[in-house]
């Protein structure tokens, strides 16, 4: 399946995650940073869409997913678009090396009590089991000054998130919300204390 975005031409396979409301949502806060020259990582990349968006507006882009087909969608959408990426297969920051001046992560956050068909949505019991091993991993890969962009569900629990977030270390707010059917979406920064 294709999808674009402004000037982005992407290929989805079907069993990888195709940008949606969520992915638009972290997009929409990259195109406000200026990224010229920063390191910056897309975790969880699927098609690699952050990861490329961060790499045009002049960022050292690495990204990563644990689904080896996507980490070959990543490689072939980012020469599609004449852009350079490091795709790595990794689960969460297993084969990760080095610091980072921004990380992104679209995770899988939806409790699997949800009734949802695509097991690709779920983070565990409570949808936060992933965002905790992303959160208590974070630190050691994100730069003094750096900062986290994470979107996830308030079915997934707001306050616990922020709460994940402090209890590691980090000054976490929510940054951008959208409404969607059933849901919200809520963007959140992180920094490090």
């Amino acid at each position: 399946m294709k999808f674009f975005y402004k000037d982005l031409n992407l290929e989805v396979p079907e069993s990888v995650y195709y940008p949606r409301e969520d992915s638009l949502l972290l997009a929409k806060i990259i195109e406000k940073e200026n990224l010229k020259n920063k390191k910056t990582f897309d975790m969880g990349s699927g098609s690699g869409f952050l990861a490329i968006l961060m790499a045009h507006q002049g960022a050292d882009a690495t990204a990563s997913d644990i689904n080896e087909e996507a980490v070959r969608t990543i490689k072939l959408n980012s020469k599609s678009n004449n852009i350079d990426i490091k795709a790595i297969s990794s689960d969460l920051f297993e084969k990760i090396e080095g610091k980072f001046d921004i990380i992104v992560f679209n995770p899988p956050y939806l409790p699997e009590k949800t009734l949802h068909r695509d097991k690709q949505y779920y983070g565990g019991r409570t949808g936060r089991e992933v965002i905790h091993r992303f959160i208590k991993n974070s630190g050691k890969h994100l730069k003094k000054e750096g900062k986290i962009f994470i979107v996830f569900s308030s079915i997934t629990g707001e306050k616990e998130v922020l709460d994940l977030f402090e209890s590691y270390g980090f000054r976490a707010k929510a940054i951008e919300r959208q409404k969607v059917p059933w849901e919200e979406l809520i963007a959140v920064e992180a920094k490090q204390f």
